[in-house]
């Protein structure tokens, strides 16, 4: 993981950030290269350069100083925005849009499940950090290996699993989707949410509403990113 740390006056106090984990759409220009933003609608002028946008997680936002921090996945190939992002330097413009909702608490959950690969880690270190002391929370979070786990800041009835996929490719649901068979199911109304690779998290979601009986307002798992040769199409 890279940590990028964007500074716009836009970032203060009155930006619309509701939620931990939202979205912010990001294009990082190489060197030379103009930024063209969107107008409304997602519409680019005629004569804009070909661009590359990718959707990233609000790892944290610091309104007094009117800044946000973004971790980018470097993945194996490289992908236009992880090779933008490690050219950056301080003073590199980066375009933006949103911000957008992708998380949101269920009222009434008394426990949360959060499963997802390395593309969803920010987004589920930034939920943790915000769940009350002593609300149950259980992470599991796949990685190759021991190697690429994290230190996560946990709270009283917080928990994580790590899941190592080892010799297996990214994007095979079997670790995931076995380890969140393995979670002991608990009593009352809960909230689960992940994110992976689009086909892991369609078995995710199987696993939840379709096993576990989870509503579907209570059960989401967003397809992050689609598996397309050997690595990484999609970035979010």
């Amino acid at each position: 993981m890279l940590r990028i740390t964007l500074r716009a006056d836009d970032f203060g106090s009155s930006w619309p950030l509701e939620q931990p984990g939202e979205i912010l759409t990001l294009l990082f220009a190489g060197p030379g290269e103009a930024i063209v933003l969107p107008e409304q609608g997602w519409r680019f002028p005629a004569d804009a350069p070909a661009q590359e946008w990718r959707n990233y997680t609000v790892r944290a936002h610091r309104p007094d100083v009117a800044e946000l921090d973004v971790d980018v996945l470097l993945h194996v190939p490289r992908g236009p925005a992880c090779e933008g992002a490690e050219a950056a330097q301080v003073g590199s413009a980066v375009g933006y849009a949103g911000p957008r909702i992708d998380y949101a608490p269920v009222d009434g959950a008394g426990w949360t499940v959060l499963v997802g690969d390395e593309t969803a880690l920010p987004a589920i270190a930034a939920i943790l950090e915000t769940l009350p002391d002593g609300h149950p929370a259980t992470a599991i979070v796949e990685v190759q290996d021991a190697a690429d786990e994290i230190d996560l800041d946990l709270v009283g009835g917080q928990a994580v699993r790590w899941v190592h996929r080892g010799a297996l490719r990214p994007g095979d649901s079997e670790p995931l989707a076995r380890a969140l068979r393995e979670l002991p199911e608990r009593e009352g109304v809960g909230q689960a949410w992940g994110a992976a690779e689009s086909r892991v998290a369609r078995d995710l979601r199987s696993v939840l509403r379709d096993e576990r009986g989870m509503p579907k307002t209570h059960a989401r798992a967003r397809g992050y990113w689609l598996r397309s040769g050997d690595w990484l199409l999609d970035e979010d």
